[in-house]
């Protein structure tokens, strides 16, 4: 695997609960999928997707300020607690719209299991109620020490 993921193409059939036509990259896991509804439609590849300009946080292992170049239609930011084997696992990344709209069901036949919750605009995923915490905290304790 050295250095990137690997590409698997799968081809299958799938309810249309299920079938969700868009991308998620969440660093480990992306999915580039396209649904099609008749007899045998799914022969061609997915599209490739090129850079769109839009950013998100990423994590790798238990670091969660990476940032990721979204790619297609990949228009939100997700931040994903996911379940893997029973390990709790937190993962961010680029999604379509699409992915995040859709049904619960299409979320779990992507793998995605958990908390799930999605946003507009670059780097919004990030740990933003933390850092406003952290900021309060020390906005008085700034101001003390100017006043000493």
């Amino acid at each position: 695997m050295g250095g990137g993921p690997a590409e698997l193409t799968v081809k299958s059939c799938a309810t249309a609960e299920q079938c969700v036509t868009g991308s998620l990259n969440l660093g480990l896991l992306k999915i580039n999928s396209k649904c099609c509804s008749t007899d045998l439609c799914n022969s061609n590849k997915a599209p490739a997707l090129s850079l769109n300009g839009k950013k998100c946080y990423a994590c790798a292992d238990d670091d969660c300020t990476r940032t990721m170049n979204c790619e297609g239609d990949e228009d939100q930011c997700i931040s994903a607690r996911v379940s893997l084997g029973g390990v709790q696992m937190e993962m961010k990344g680029c999604a379509s719209r699409s992915f995040c709209s859709s049904e619960t069901s299409s979320m779990k036949a992507a793998g995605i299991t958990g908390r799930v919750s999605c946003c507009e605009g670059d780097m919004c995923n990030s740990t933003e109620g933390v850092k406003l915490s952290l900021l309060i905290m020390l906005v008085p304790l700034i101001s003390s020490i100017l006043f000493i």
